[in-house]
């Protein structure tokens, strides 16, 4: 009897503090709206650096969503070398806009079982950065993305420094959407 009570107590408190939270929902969709031509399939090639001067070129492709009502965009990115079915990259990321923060935020997760929490900034219009710390005092990474919606293109480059100052490039993605 004495838990029964507990719990209807417990039920008093809780229930308005859900019933009282905000909706942020309308702030939230006007920030991701920056991010609609995101959404869709693109495909194309990302050329990286294997170190020692090679490079290697792999299909790319990019599926792109929508998820809870405009609130939140689903990424999944897939590379496999070119002409087979193999995947040798494998991404799947979050973005959302945090109200609270007023900033987006960025989460990514990949096949070989590590995840990122990273900044992403909208630099101007079709034009983003994203981007994290390395563990361990080991660096910097960012990318920066163009978007064309008049030639339906996605432009990436991966950029790595030690310092935060002279940038290297790893990578480069050339993308068509393809929907």
């Amino acid at each position: 009897m004495k838990a029964i009570f507990l719990i209807g107590m417990l039920g008093l408190f809780v229930a308005p503090a859900f019933a009282q939270s905000p909706d942020f929902s309308a702030e939230c969709k006007t920030q991701m709206q920056k991010l609609a031509y995101f959404v869709g399939n693109w495909k194309g090639e990302a050329t990286h650096s294997k170190g020692l001067g090679k490079t290697e070129t792999i299909a790319q492709q990019e599926k792109i969503e929508w998820r809870l009502n405009g609130v939140v965009l689903l990424i999944e990115g897939t590379g496999r070398p070119m002409n087979t079915e193999d995947i040798v990259f494998n991404a799947f990321a979050v973005v959302n806009y945090d109200p609270a923060d007023k900033k987006f935020k960025f989460k990514s997760y990949v096949k070989e079982g590590f995840t990122t929490n990273a900044y992403f900034d909208v630099v101007a219009e079709n034009k983003f950065e994203w981007g994290f710390d390395v563990p361990n005092g080991g660096g910097k990474t960012r990318y920066i993305i163009t978007l064309d919606p008049a030639k339906k293109t996605w432009y990436e480059t991966g950029e790595f420094s030690r310092d935060g100052s002279k940038w290297m490039k790893f990578i480069e993605l050339n993308l068509k959407k393809l929907d």
